[in-house]
């Protein structure tokens, strides 16, 4: 989704941009066969279908900050308004400017795949493609680590204490902004990567919304980290090139310092094995259900109620002479997922959006505590004696 400041483009226009791009981007012909095991192509494109603007009831706030953000709720609830192929690109007037949201069945395309046809079916200068992953023969030590983490998977689950509310069944969006340069501050003076710091404040912000209710100290929670096993020239194909990996996020930890040096303990071992590029062989190497099963436990909601994915969203991008100034990527919860978040880097800004389900209360501060943790690892000195 990219939020554009001014008065938003017609209709007509932005179908005719599609209607121009859409037919030379082959996966976008794609279907889910209807027993969900193979794809058929879809010759011809009607973009009309495709392409709508949003309306909602009159009264209703569309701005992100509205109290029933109603706008991004419809995103991540409602069915696409077409079946062939089940994609859809919206436009959403606001309160203050637009946007304008590419959604897509995640079996066809995984986040990687869906910045890259966001792009190519809007931007003024089409061209930028997402970095891919050069394929990398893992050794013994991606398929040990992906072996054990499938093991400590085999563990009875529970639901960590900040997500054990009843699930309400509706889900929600809100979004927290940053200057990208905070974060790569806070790398550069405690080391790890911009996904070490946005997970590493995360851990920080579930411990202080579970103590801002009252709770406890909040115990390590693990999560699901997405990684993209997507490979170079293979930007816009058609597939879910996703495997994922299991970080503990150190949530009883209150030294943000300290929090960030556990979190780069356990990300810095899959980064060195080719973790990715194991868990690419294993899976592809089992029987469909087999994988499918495996995959599935990875990612059990009663073990993880949270998924945690980075994406790269580009340069600053324009959409008829307009400025895109920020992007989010977001799924719909699934199979008890009950939280999402996902850090969204584009031109200058980091945006992290989390979608969750409307049991947990209280969880739009989230958000706040993320940002507060971000500013105080960019402000923090070294810890010294690690």
């Amino acid at each position: 989704m990219l939020d554009f400041d001014g008065p938003a483009p017609t209709l007509t226009s932005v179908r005719a941009r599609v209607a121009e791009r859409a037919p030379d981007i082959a996966s976008l012909h794609y279907e889910v066969d209807g027993d969900g095991r193979g794809l058929t192509a879809v010759r011809e494109l009607a973009v009309d279908d495709h392409v709508h603007q949003l309306g909602l009831p009159q009264g209703q706030d569309t701005s992100p900050e509205g109290d029933g953000r109603a706008a991004d709720r419809m995103m991540i609830s409602a069915l696409p308004a077409t079946g062939r192929p089940p994609w859809d690109l919206w436009l959403i007037p606001r309160a203050k400017g637009y946007s304008l949201c590419f959604r897509s069945d995640h079996a066809l395309r995984d986040g990687a795949a869906a910045v890259g046809i966001t792009r190519a079916l809007l931007d003024d200068r089409p061209g930028w493609q997402p970095r891919m992953h050069p394929r990398i023969a893992p050794g013994l030590r991606g398929f040990a680590s992906v072996t054990g983490q499938a093991l400590r998977a085999l563990r009875s689950p529970h639901v960590p204490a900040a997500f054990a509310a009843r699930p309400a069944a509706t889900q929600s969006m809100f979004h927290a902004d940053i200057a990208l340069e905070r974060l790569r501050t806070a790398r550069r003076i405690h080391g790890g990567t911009v996904n070490d710091v946005y997970l590493a404040a995360l851990s920080q912000a579930v411990r202080r919304w579970h103590a801002q209710d009252g709770g406890r100290a909040h115990p390590p929670m693990p999560i699901s980290m997405p990684l993209s096993v997507r490979a170079p020239g293979q930007e816009l194909a058609v597939g879910n090139a996703l495997v994922t990996a299991r970080v503990t996020l150190p949530c009883a930890q209150s030294d943000p310092r300290r929090a960030l040096e556990h979190v780069i303990a356990q990300t810095e071992p899959l980064r060195r094995s080719h973790h990715r590029h194991a868990a690419r062989l294993m899976l592809g190497g089992l029987p469909a259900a087999v994988g499918m099963r495996a995959a599935l436990r990875l990612a059990d909601a009663e073990a993880v109620p949270a998924l945690a994915s980075t994406m790269e969203a580009g340069p600053e991008l324009t959409h008829q002479g307009r400025r895109a100034t920020h992007a989010a990527m977001f799924i719909a919860l699934a199979g008890g997922l009950r939280c999402y978040t996902a850090l969204t880097t584009y031109h200058d800004n980091a945006r992290l959006t989390v979608v969750h389900d409307d049991g947990l209360t209280g969880i739009d501060g989230l958000g706040r505590h993320w940002l507060t943790a971000v500013h105080e690892l960019a402000t923090a000195r070294p810890r010294t004696g690690r």
